[in-house]
């Protein structure tokens, strides 16, 4: 059986999971599927170079995630505002488990960031670490 806190990134996992999508195979390789209404779309894909492509590849994936975070933001604000509750298996999960927002956290796994309690904290003098700090050193370096 699951913890409640095992439910919550299980959840933000699965959405970190779906964010690759069909669109930016559509848009780099081959197109949307040949139907009357999809004219359009494939008619101004085949004026772009590849690199043109991915740059439309790149706005899309940018658009899908701004959507999943936009609903974890709207989820947030209900659960802290209006009381609403996520339940799966009559299991509660947890509200901030990581005192990080529902889409921070969500961001921080886009990110590649560990979940807090699965890596070493970093600390300070001061003995404190944020969560912050940990997802800024998962950003990938060029």
């Amino acid at each position: 059986m699951s913890t409640p806190l095992q439910l919550y990134k299980k959840l933000l996992d699965g959405l970190v999971s779906i964010r690759t999508d069909v669109l930016g195979m559509w848009i780099r390789d081959r197109g949307w599927p040949e139907l009357p209404e999809n004219q359009k779309f494939n008619e101004l894909l085949a004026q772009l170079t590849p690199e043109q492509r991915e740059v439309v590849a790149d706005i899309a994936a940018q658009a899908r995630d701004g959507g999943i975070h936009d609903a974890l933001v709207h989820l947030h604000d209900q659960i802290c505002i209006d009381g609403l509750r996520l339940v799966q298996n009559g299991i509660e999960l947890p509200v901030e488990p990581f005192d990080t927002q529902l889409y921070w956290d969500w961001t921080a796994r886009c990110l590649g960031a560990d979940w807090p309690d699965e890596q070493p904290q970093t600390t300070h003098l001061d003995g404190n670490s944020t969560r912050h700090e940990q997802m800024v050193d998962a950003v990938p370096k060029d």
